[in-house]
């Protein structure tokens, strides 16, 4: 599990930890152990299953190969996200494509064929003024990303899938939704703010809404997020089919109709809160993600749609983010 101590990887492993097998390609079988990988290490384990590699992706790949290598499954979490990128060009190629390219070649030479499962993005897909994107976006809609974390996902997409190709892995690429309502502090994702609005105002804390509130966005829940993960892992390799990525199943909301969730939520003095200030930068990376998606793939190999966002702010509230 790249990128295991964030929070999002914290969950996926809780959730790997939690039965005492899990299903690997359409095939349960007990969960021995599970390596947990990132710059950081994660708060601590009472289980002795969990193993831990701290330090750079990049860096681990070159000096324990072979923890990667004899891995039935890798889950490919570990990014530098949005905001960072289209900031730093050189971080987004070195944090993505770079390491990218490197995890493809120690999987390459696994003596198995280890299933990869990949969070990819629906950054992947944007529109400009010449070529807008269509009103909903099915699976026969053809990437044409319009920042460059979105073009760094769509790389490795690519990539994977010629190693899908070459029988060298079993690849289930998974384009996740803004994740929203994330804890924690704020990050340099230009999503970030999809949380921020929710989540500080719920602890009482100000909060700036960057967008017009007329904004549509496309959201997994955290729950649903690790779902899909999971999910993605469990289909057999016939099932699943080629290697196109497949579109997590998200909530279609503008980012009024959120505000007007946490007003149910949290009452009147959690959105007294928000404060309005437009933000070019944000709007304009956000803005040319779409927000309606069409998956008939998804739906055919049993990904679960998710609640409606009051119940996904209510989840976040009582802390139950799994």
């Amino acid at each position: 599990m790249t990128g295991g101590a964030g929070f999002l990887g914290q969950m996926v492993v809780n959730a790997l930890l939690a039965p005492s097998e899990i299903v690997l390609g359409g095939i349960a079988v007990p969960l021995t152990a599970v390596t947990v990988v990132d710059r950081v290490a994660p708060p601590a384990s009472t289980d002795p299953r969990v193993q831990v590699l701290t330090g750079d992706l990049s860096a681990l790949l070159a000096s324990h190969a072979e923890v990667f290598q004899d891995a039935d499954a890798v889950i490919h979490l570990a990014s530098a996200v949005s905001g960072e990128c289209e900031a730093d060009l050189r971080l987004g190629l070195d944090a993505n494509v770079y390491t990218g390219l490197r995890l493809a070649e120690v999987l390459a030479e696994a003596s198995q064929r280890p299933i990869l499962v990949f969070a990819s993005s629906l950054a992947v897909y944007g529109g400009t003024d010449d070529t807008p994107l269509p009103k909903t976006i099915t699976d026969d809609v053809r990437p044409t990303p319009q920042n460059s974390y979105g073009a760094q996902k769509l790389m490795l997409e690519t990539l994977f899938a010629d190693l899908h190709r070459r029988g060298l892995i079993d690849l289930r690429a998974l384009r996740l939704m803004t994740v929203s309502v994330r804890p924690g502090r704020p990050n340099q994702a230009a999503s970030s703010f999809l949380s921020g609005i929710i989540r500080e105002p719920l602890q009482g804390q100000p909060a700036v809404v960057p967008v017009d509130p007329d904004l549509a966005v496309a959201l997994n829940s955290p729950a649903g997020a690790v779902a899909g993960l999971l999910h993605a892992l469990s289909v057999d390799r016939e099932a699943w089919g080629g290697p196109l990525a497949v579109n997590c199943p998200g909530l279609r909301i503008t980012v009024g109709a959120m505000i007007d969730a946490l007003e149910q939520v949290g009452g009147a003095d959690a959105v007294a809160q928000l404060t309005y200030a437009p933000d070019a930068r944000i709007s304009g990376i956000v803005s040319r993600w779409p927000s309606d998606f069409q998956s008939q793939r998804a739906e055919g190999l049993g990904f679960q749609a998710e609640p409606d966002f009051v119940e996904v702010i209510r989840q976040f509230q009582a802390g139950r983010l799994s």
